[in-house]
């Protein structure tokens, strides 16, 4: 599977979701699924516009 061109905006939401996970890693906490589902329906939403499908 090919790694999909991100827009600008959708790195500016995966910076988001990190800069969240980073201050959630400094109160200590380490298990954060929830960030890593974003990022991932992020990426997905990009490869479905790449291969042409909504």
């Amino acid at each position: 599977m090919s790694k999909p061109k991100l827009t600008a905006w959708e790195k500016a939401q995966i910076v988001r979701l990190e800069l969240r996970g980073i201050r959630r890693a400094a109160a200590g906490i380490t298990d954060q699924p929830d960030i890593d589902r974003g990022i991932d329906r992020i990426k997905e939403k990009a490869r479905n516009r790449a291969e042409g499908s909504k």
